[in-house]
């Protein structure tokens, strides 16, 4: 008996084993995905740093103190000594204003940029951010400590807490909780940033309606509008004011190291939020900048980093003193997310103190 095989059916079987096959052969081979998403290989990573070798330079962009980073540099550079690094070093909403407008001139001098939660949404809407798989990084928080379509990783997370001076005001008058900053007793005490963040935080933590209620309670209390946070940290402890609504945990433990008269409240909730990083999507060094990031949220650069600045990072793996600190307490992290809002916060704000 002859048995004859349909060639419909032959041509569908031989269709779908080519098919299969070539999956097969893509996902092994990383052909499947985005070059930014694939796994890392020991050939792509020695082909990264060639390509920095010829590079010869890494340029970031950021706020912060330029003594703690070059530590931070100084370190990555032990571990790939041939490159230079440049560091640019401004405020947050300088930082960003650089970048802008150098991107709209069609100017690129930058391989990473360090900005500010609110500018995260109108640089990815630019185009200025390079999508990376930051494969050390995925474990971190989505959406809070990193951006979950690669864009964008948080440097490390700043802790905001409300501090008072112990000298002026002995503990147990101090505050302990936000309604208690709402007390007529401290009418021009208390001095703020001009800076909108906490604002946004706690806009993050309540929601829109809450927070817009208790801001104008507070605002009744005639809050001093001060400088940076460190500036206001100096002035608090050298006891020009009895509180401070919102200073960096980090700055409050070194200060309290050195014996300043310092305290802060244990509020509910402690807001956090990161500060996000990101690799230019016209980096003039993308090579080297690939290397940094990736070093960078190692628990190798993580420790470098914790070293040199003391604050939270954002590394699940890493603990540091403020994550103990911290325990048993409602700490919120600010998502991402809040971005969306953040010109109706600034202008709630701007209405509210600095008229």
């Amino acid at each position: 008996m002859k048995i004859v095989i349909p060639y419909l059916a032959l041509r569908w079987d031989l269709a779908n084993v080519i098919r299969f096959a070539s999956l097969v052969f893509a996902i092994y081979f990383g052909l499947g995905s985005p070059p930014a998403f694939s796994q890392d290989t020991p050939q792509r990573e020695a082909s990264r740093i060639e390509g920095a070798k010829k590079e010869g330079k890494l340029i970031w962009w950021t706020p912060g103190s330029a003594k703690q980073l070059e530590q931070v540099l100084a370190k990555f550079r032990q571990k790939y000594p041939f490159l230079k690094t440049e560091l640019w070093r401004a405020g947050s909403a300088d930082v960003w204003e650089k970048v802008a407008t150098e991107a709209r001139a069609g100017v690129y001098n930058l391989d990473l940029a360090s900005v500010d939660l609110e500018n995260i949404l109108e640089a990815r809407k630019a185009g200025l951010m390079k999508k990376h798989g930051w494969p050390n990084a995925r474990s971190w928080a989505p959406g809070r400590y990193r951006d979950p379509d690669g864009y964008w990783i948080a440097r490390h997370v700043l802790v905001a807490v409300t501090v008072y001076n112990t000298q002026l005001l002995p503990s147990a008058e101090a505050p302990k909780n936000w309604p208690d900053l709402l007390n007529p007793k401290w009418k021009s005490e208390i001095s703020i940033p001009k800076d909108y963040d906490w604002a946004m935080m706690l806009w993050a933590a309540w929601g829109k309606e809450k927070t817009v209620n208790y801001l104008r309670e507070f605002a009744k209390n005639s809050p001093v509008v001060g400088a940076g946070h460190n500036a206001r940290a100096e002035l608090l402890a050298a006891g020009a004011m009895k509180i401070d609504v919102r200073i960096n945990l980090s700055d409050v433990i070194e200060y309290k190291e050195k014996g300043a008269p310092v305290d802060w409240v244990r509020a509910d909730p402690i807001i956090t939020k990161g500060t996000p990083m990101f690799i230019a999507e016209h980096a003039p060094h993308p090579n080297a900048a690939i290397l940094f990031g990736d070093w960078f949220t190692s628990l190798e650069g993580q420790k470098a980093y914790y070293d040199a600045t003391g604050t939270m990072m954002p590394h699940p793996e890493f603990k540091t003193k403020l994550t103990e600190l911290l325990m048993g307490l409602n700490v919120t992290p600010t998502p991402a997310d809040i971005s969306l809002q953040s010109k109706e916060i600034g202008k709630v704000y701007a209405e509210l103190f600095l008229k």
